[in-house]
């Protein structure tokens, strides 16, 4: 039998903290121990079968006590009150929500994220869902070990009508839905609804994360409709903890598990990269011991590394479809050039499935001079210059494939190869870069074939994969050919894709050249190295540094290009977050938000006219907090047009614009409530529209409005003449008067009208331009008659 208690008997209830339709907080004391609590209020439906409920709430509450999870609130009391509401007495915690770092660094945020699936998953172990898993209930709260996340907006599940259905395992394969919704949420990922739902990851997140494919899959996996397919909790802190670059750390077992097929590969494989049969998992141990697999060299193919079992084997022997790198490829590369990217080669060698030749170089282009070639592909030094830098890209690519593959690796699940930004097909860049190419666009080429990633490469066909090797060998032999010309080039124009090429043909071709070539290869050095720094600190989204970076270019460039725009992204970004301030009238912080941008950047467009908006807002910010304060009072004396006219005359601050805009739009409606008809002119009672010769004569209008006259003017012309306004005089009780003299009437006919408008803008007259009243002169026996 249920036991209902009255709280205010042992609990000071002080104030409410949150209320919600799940339930009230409120702050409490407990007045046996003074101790300051939370309580939960959980209202109780009619429908509500108490006993069951009530029995299931205080199992809840006991396992709370019994867990001591780090990630679950630590409950003293709960019940069922007198006035019919389920309650929860917790620890009192200060902090913030989770759903207020939306700017944190994401490995901050995905670390929090962690704590909160282990909470989850002792709560699932235990027999309970949490049942409402989102931002606003993960509560992040200060500890002497760190950051910690509480899940609040535990119970109320207990109470809802659906409760104690028999389908409740899988109750919290619904939180883990929840949970991976919660995580795109907070992390800026955009989802697509379906039976397959597809999670889109921004690309500044992909940058910060170490494996963003693994992450992307296990949220797919937990966003699925059917609640047998979604990951469990051990999956889900798996994929966080990859994305993290965490793979290798031991974990505990969880308490519920839901075993899942492991993801497919995202690709077809081709040949040289399929992966061979899966060896049995080594001991933690043994892999602990293992040594790395080597890198991939030219020439050396690496062997099968134990962690990457099949994925580095070499292809088999096609010695006679390779392209190689000698006198006669170089001279073949003088046919006819392919179409340029915009036009497509629609043949079927273009479309891949068997091996190309590189394109052919065009004529000299002009200012360009074309390097002689044969006397300088017969120098030793040349060639070894060559052999370094096609071992460079070489090794800097096996380096790639072994640390981005090798977490994934670690955890005897197949490993993926990254996905890359999505973006045009593989093979359709490799067909612009070779146009590039033969357009003696080396730089262009050489950037087009840096934007290929693992899988890029990995979805090409086997003989396209060889032209791209092709390709990339030959760009490094026209770079040392073209070191000279993009050297001084690359430095008078600052393009930056020549200095790059310079730089790294420099750094293999070092001993060959002159001191002068030697002195412009250092400067090009260091601009290419500080432009790399820019880069990485983008990545890292140090928008600070970046800005610093590009003050030192422009020092030693000031013309440099910036291909990627990273100046003005950081810069953007600084100033969104400082016009975010702005809109909390926060203007010290905001401007100092943009001192990276005025002390690195003081000639960017419109930064001093933003810095001054802001200098007038701070000044201006009173005022109109005061002109608010008055605009009700206005409103209960039924004046909207002085409302209108006083919110007319200010430039509202960001920060108080939403309040003017919902003044204005209560004035607007006010006013069309009150002002509905236009307004009414009328001749007064006693005033003809005859004068006698000779005289000045008097005419007045009574004009009135179902709200307030806001304008009237007297118009009037000798018949046949030009109509000018004439001034109107009028008297306190409204009604407006107006004098025809002679030299207006002429002792003849007078055309006129008379125009009215409101404050809405409704217009009433007596008479119009088109078709104006007419005032006649008095005839003989007329004026004897009156």
């Amino acid at each position: 039998m249920v036991q209902f208690r009255e709280l205010t008997e042992r609990y000071k209830l002080e104030k409410i903290l949150k209320s919600t339709r799940g339930g009230t907080v409120l702050k409490a004391a407990d007045l046996s121990s003074g101790r300051a609590l939370a309580i939960k209020l959980i209202p109780l439906g009619p429908s509500t079968p108490l006993e069951a409920s009530a029995a299931e709430l205080e199992r809840l509450a006991g396992t709370l006590r019994a867990l001591r999870h780090p990630a679950l609130p630590a409950v003293v009391d709960s019940g069922i009150t007198s006035d019919g509401s389920a309650f929860l007495a917790m620890e009192l915690l200060e902090g913030k929500g989770l759903d207020g770092l939306f700017d944190a660094p994401p490995a901050r945020i995905l670390a929090l994220l962690e704590q909160a699936a282990n909470g989850l998953e002792a709560l699932a172990g235990q027999g309970f869902a949490h049942g409402s898993v989102s931002p606003d209930n993960l509560f992040v709260v200060d500890a002497p070990e760190g950051e910690r996340v509480v899940l609040l907006g535990l119970g109320s599940a207990i109470f809802r009508q659906d409760a104690g259905r028999q389908d409740a395992p899988a109750d919290w394969q619904n939180d883990v839905a929840s949970f991976a919704d919660t995580v795109c949420r907070l992390l800026g990922m955009t989802v697509g609804s379906g039976d397959s739902p597809v999670v889109q990851i921004p690309l500044s997140l992909s940058f910060a994360l170490e494996n963003d494919e693994a992450l992307r899959q296990v949220l797919e996996r937990a966003l699925r409709p059917n609640p047998a397919e979604r990951p469990s909790y051990r999956e889900l802190r798996e994929g966080i903890r990859l994305a993290l670059g965490r793979a290798g750390t031991p974990e505990p077992a969880p308490r519920v598990a839901a075993p899942a097929p492991p993801a497919p590969l995202p690709f077809e494989p081709p040949p040289f990269l399929a992966p061979g049969p899966a060896p049995a998992a080594p001991a933690p141990a043994a892999r602990a011991a293992a040594p790395p697999p080597p890198l991939m060299t030219q020439g050396a193919p690496a062997a099968a590394s134990p962690e990457l079992p099949g994925l580095l084997e070499p292809p088999p022997p096609q010695a006679e479809e390779m392209l190689a790198l000698d006198d006669d490829l170089l001279n073949a590369l003088m046919a006819p050039a392919p179409p340029p990217p915009s036009q497509p080669d629609p043949s079927p060698a273009r479309k891949g499935g068997s091996a190309q030749p590189l394109p052919a170089r065009p004529a000299p282009i002009p200012g360009r001079p074309q390097p002689p070639r044969p006397g300088l592909l017969r120098r030793p030094a040349f060639w070894g210059a060559i052999a370094g830098l096609v071992l460079l890209v070489a090794g800097g690519l096996g380096a790639f494939w072994y640390l981005k593959l090798r977490p994934a690796a670690e955890t005897a699940a197949p490993a993926p190869v990254p996905a890359g930004p999505p973006g045009r097909p593989a093979a359709e860049r490799l067909d612009e870069a070779l146009a590039w190419f033969a357009q003696g666009e080396d730089s262009r080429a050489r950037l087009a074939l840096e934007s290929f990633t693992a899988a890029d490469q990995a979805s090409l066909p086997p003989a396209r994969c060889r032209t791209f090797q092709a390709l990339e060998e030959t760009l490094a032999i026209t770079a040392v050919e073209n070191l000279p010309q993009d050297l001084s080039a690359g430095l008078a124009q600052g393009d930056l894709g020549r200095l790059r090429t310079a730089v790294m043909a420099g750094e293999a071709a070092l001993a060959d050249l002159t001191p002068e070539m030697r002195q412009s290869y250092e400067k090009a050095k260091n601009v290419v190295e500080i432009y790399e720094q820019a880069r990485a600190a983008a990545k890292e989204e140090k928008k600070e540094v970046v800005l610093e970076r590009f003050a030192s270019l422009d020092a030693l460039l000031p013309a440099l290009s910036d291909p990627e725009d990273l100046r003005n992204k950081a810069a953007s970004a600084l100033e969104s977050k400082a016009e975010a301030l702005v809109r909390q009238a926060k203007y010290d912080e905001a401007i100092a938000q943009l001192a990276p941008v005025i002390t690195t950047w003081p000639d960017r467009s419109g930064l001093k006219d933003r810095v001054g908006s802001y200098e007038t807002y701070k000044q201006n910010e009173a005022a109109q907090e005061q002109l608010l304060a008055q605009l009700p009072g206005v409103e209960r004396r039924k004046k909207p047009h002085e409302g209108l006219e006083a919110i007319a005359a200010v430039e509202p601050t960001p920060h108080l614009a939403p309040r003017f805009a919902e003044m204005k739009k209560r004035f607007e409606d006010q006013l069309a409530a009150l002002d509905r008809q236009p307004p009414q002119v009328i001749l007064r009672d006693g005033y003809f529209l005859e004068y006698a010769r000779g005289t000045v004569h008097e005419m007045s209008f009574r004009v009135s409005d179902d709200y307030f006259v806001q304008e009237v003017k007297f118009f009037a012309r000798p018949q046949g003449g030009k109509m000018r306004e004439l001034p109107l005089e009028v008297s306190r009780t409204g009604y407006y008067t107006v004098l025809i003299s002679p030299e207006v009437h002429q002792n003849g006919t007078v055309e006129f009208y008379v125009a009215a408008t409101d404050t809405s803008g409704h217009r009433g007259s007596f008479g119009t331009e088109d078709r104006p009243q007419v005032l006649n002169r008095q005839q003989g026996f007329n004026r004897l008659v009156q």
